[in-house]
């Protein structure tokens, strides 16, 4: 899979570090292929085999110290002002550089609750701390700061990025419609969108044994598993989650049709209902968000409304995406110690989401999720957002 940074990712690293007044934000890593920091995929479209680290000022200085054989290779991304090779004096220069930048402050990337943004491991943050020891600079290290922004708040290349992936899986639902019939089986979907993903150079979001996931009727099972050999019905409801990414950036979305059954000429009031309650609370949550808001109070818009309509839910409503499905940075949900401190975290102008819910009828799981952005304005569809229930066309 292709990965793009993108150049305007430098200048928000830049104006974050200056406005956070932040001297260094360092970032470290090694054997990327295996074992990484989520924050070195957005600072360097390649993987590197020795120990590292790369260091960022708010004067937009990029420097990276690298093994000598990784030089090269990180030479001719462009990316780097200066590109230093080491041998076996990794710590020295660890040490040398950071002193020769002289910062008010080292950020690294750590986190209590945050699985994204707590990238430093334990083993490489006791080794800055060893190679500071006695300057000084080992007392003035902080967790977490500027991460939080470069990662939660994309760049307009990125959302562009996702709303261009999110295109194609709109694309695919339309294909979609004209293959599905009476006893398509669950199985023939997830194929047909695996065929989909790779005719257009994506891959999945999530496991990709189990993306996407297919429901068909009430009788589907509702888990991260395969989808199998259960098959489309007059009368059920037709459920897809899919998500996929494209040149490294993750998206996620959920969409809604009815099979109609013998004699009818439009989907039950059940289905419907739960259709116009969820598509009308994703609208009541786009239209009440601003920059500020808490993760928390995001997710109250959302259950106090369904909640009164007679449907609730254990998760929360939604979450950031970025490179990764679950991009972290905030948490959309109700207060919980597992989260700690994300969901009160407040939103960011930038932040990329997804509000999505869900609805169990007697003819199958009734479900949408939408992606956005916030916006001084509030917040903002990526791409066109599901209005109606879709039908699919099935002779009976």
């Amino acid at each position: 899979m292709k990965r793009l940074v993108f150049p305007e990712k430098f200048e928000q690293i830049k104006q974050v570090l200056t406005e956070q007044n932040i001297g260094l934000w360092l970032v470290m890593g090694r054997e990327t292929v295996d074992v990484a920091d989520p924050a070195i995929r957005l600072v360097l479209p390649i993987d590197i085999m020795g120990v590292s680290a790369f260091f960022f000022t708010p004067d937009g200085k990029k420097l990276a110290l690298v093994r000598n054989q990784d030089v090269t290779g990180v030479e001719q991304t462009g990316i780097y002002d200066k590109v230093m090779g080491y041998g076996l004096d990794f710590d020295e220069q660890l040490r040398d550089t950071i002193l020769s930048i002289a910062p008010n402050v080292i950020d690294v990337n750590a986190d209590l609750y945050d699985p994204l943004t707590d990238g430093l491991t334990t083993g490489l943050y006791l080794r800055l701390l060893k190679a500071l020891e006695g300057t000084g600079y080992e007392k003035k290290i902080q967790h977490g700061v500027a991460i939080r922004t470069i990662r939660g708040c994309k760049v307009k290349s990125e959302y562009e990025k996702q709303a261009e992936c999110l295109k194609l899986l709109n694309q695919c639902c339309k294909e979609l419609e004209s293959f599905v019939k009476i006893g398509t089986t669950e199985e023939d979907v997830y194929d047909f969108c695996q065929a989909f993903m790779k005719e257009h150079d994506m891959v999945s979001s999530w496991d990709n044994y189990c993306c996407p996931l297919v429901h068909m009727g009430a009788r589907s099972v509702q888990a991260m598993v395969h989808a199998g050999k259960n098959d489309l019905r007059p009368g059920d409801v037709f459920h897809l989650s899919f998500g996929a990414k494209l040149d490294g950036y993750a998206t996620d979305f959920q969409r809604t049709w009815y099979v109609l059954d013998k004699g009818e000429t439009k989907a039950p009031d059940e289905v419907q209902n739960a259709f116009d309650l969820i598509r009308d609370t994703i609208e009541h949550v786009r239209t009440n968000l601003h920059v500020g808001i808490q993760g928390r109070e995001v997710d109250k818009l959302a259950r106090d409304r369904m909640a009164a309509a007679g449907f609730t839910y254990s998760r929360g409503c939604g979450h950031s995406v970025g490179m990764a499905l679950h991009d972290g940075c905030f948490q959309l949900c109700e207060d919980t110690p597992v989260f700690g401190e994300l969901p009160a975290r407040p939103l960011q102008e930038n932040n990329v989401f997804t509000i999505e819910l869900f609805a169990d009828t007697s003819r199958g799981v009734v479900a949408m999720e939408e992606m956005m952005r916030l916006t001084p304005n509030g917040g903002e569809f990526l791409y066109k957002p599901q209005k109606e229930l879709w039908y699919l066309k099935t002779e009976l």
